[in-house]
């Protein structure tokens, strides 16, 4: 039996519903030791719910942690976990007192001395289910190396202004559902990240926030790949992006057959986003870039705060292709012009496409041409666009 045996170093104020699981807490200012929960009654026999004491988890202030600072609450190596909150638990990360003025500035090393609330790592058969976290140090609820995850129900915020505060993160996971969930961070609502593959993402209000990332991808050279991500039925209210795939640039891997569709836009900065060069535009040494393919935007709609309401912005080598624009209805806020605004890439459209301008575009009689620097494909004619 996996998971079975809880580390704890602080001082719990209430539990949240946990089933049967290893709980591992990391910090300092209580009672330290080893403690097995069998030696409290739970069964662990993946049917009984061994702990079932509703309320409040609260983290301990950032002075009161030790040297290990990546995660506060670790589920690790269980098979068949389920955390509920039955509509009343609540994790509260204090985040406040983590979130420095060094992080806000974006100091590179300033995310690793800040925990993760919630960490499932290496579970199988996972249920997240009908409680809340707010302000969470780092990352809200981080799946790694996990699969057959359910998150479902969940309400989960911290201030617009927290850092790297993002509410759901994926990596090197998969068969992984996010549902019917309320998310509003200071970071991505939810990000996929490398190694996730069959993730759906349904349902979800997101704002404030950075949208839904897939990535980032590809940093300091590395191969990493991402694909068969469904995203879909989502409300992106007062987020700076919406629909957002990001990857660095010199990175290698892909990102293939990812489909967003039936997203609502609501005062957003920048609706749907490709950024190949995420944080490293002028870094002119890295040539090469994660390969995308098979990216579907399907019945979008809302309003933007600018100008730009879709911006494929691709590197040179040609690794983003066989991208479809399938009915998009985004508006100014203000009732200006809309822009379509595409670099380096191959895009077909098909459906309205209600755009009052599309820059450095051409109307066409079913669509609009997103003009690349590369290749146009349109049904099935293909033009070449010069520089």
């Amino acid at each position: 039996m996996q998971g079975i045996i809880g580390i704890l170093r602080i001082a719990i104020l209430l539990l949240v519903g946990l089933a049967w699981c290893g709980v591992l807490v990391a910090g300092g200012g209580g009672v330290d030791g080893v403690f097995n929960v069998e030696d409290y009654g739970a069964l662990g026999d993946g049917t009984t719910d061994d702990t079932k004491v509703l309320g409040t988890i609260t983290a301990p202030a950032a002075s009161a942690w030790s040297e290990k600072k990546n995660y506060w609450l670790l589920f690790y190596q269980v098979d068949g976990l389920t955390v509920t909150g039955n509509n009343t638990g609540l994790l509260d990360g204090s985040g406040e007192t983590w979130w420095s003025d060094k992080c806000k500035h974006g100091d590179d090393d300033c995310v690793t001395k800040a925990p993760t609330a919630l960490l499932v790592m290496n579970c199988t058969d996972v249920e997240l289910s009908q409680f809340s976290s707010k302000d969470s140090p780092q990352m809200h609820i981080g799946l790694s190396m996990s699969g057959k995850v359910n998150v479902t129900q969940l309400t989960i915020t911290a201030p617009e202004d927290s850092p790297n505060t993002d509410g759901v993160h994926v990596d090197r996971s998969e068969d992984v559902h996010i549902t019917g969930s309320t998310i509003g961070t200071g970071d991505d609502c939810i990000s996929i990240g490398p190694g996730s593959r069959f993730v759906t993402v349904d349902g979800i209000v997101c704002g404030p926030g950075h949208g839904v990332s897939v990535g980032s991808l590809g940093r300091n050279g590395a191969n990493e790949s991402v694909e068969y991500i469904d995203v879909r039925n989502v409300q992106f209210i007062n987020t700076t992006n919406g629909a957002r795939i990001k990857t660095w640039k010199g990175g290698r891997g892909y990102a293939k057959s990812i489909s967003f569709t039936n997203i609502n836009f609501t005062n957003v900065d920048h609706p749907v986003i490709i950024n190949q060069f995420y944080e490293d535009r002028q870094d002119v040494s890295n040539t090469g870039a994660v390969a995308l393919s098979n990216i579907t935007y399907t019945n979008l709609n809302g309003t933007s705060t600018g100008k730009t309401a879709v911006d494929f912005d691709c590197s040179k080598n040609g690794s983003c292709m066989d991208i479809h624009v399938n009915t998009v209805a985004i508006t100014a806020g203000d009732g200006g012009a809309t822009v379509a605004r595409c670099q380096n890439a191959e895009v077909d459209t098909s459906g309205e496409q209600d755009f009052v301008e599309h820059e450095r575009s051409t109307p066409i009689e079913n669509g609009i041409m997103l003009v690349c620097h590369k290749k146009f494909f349109f049904g099935q004619s293909r033009m070449k666009v010069p520089i």
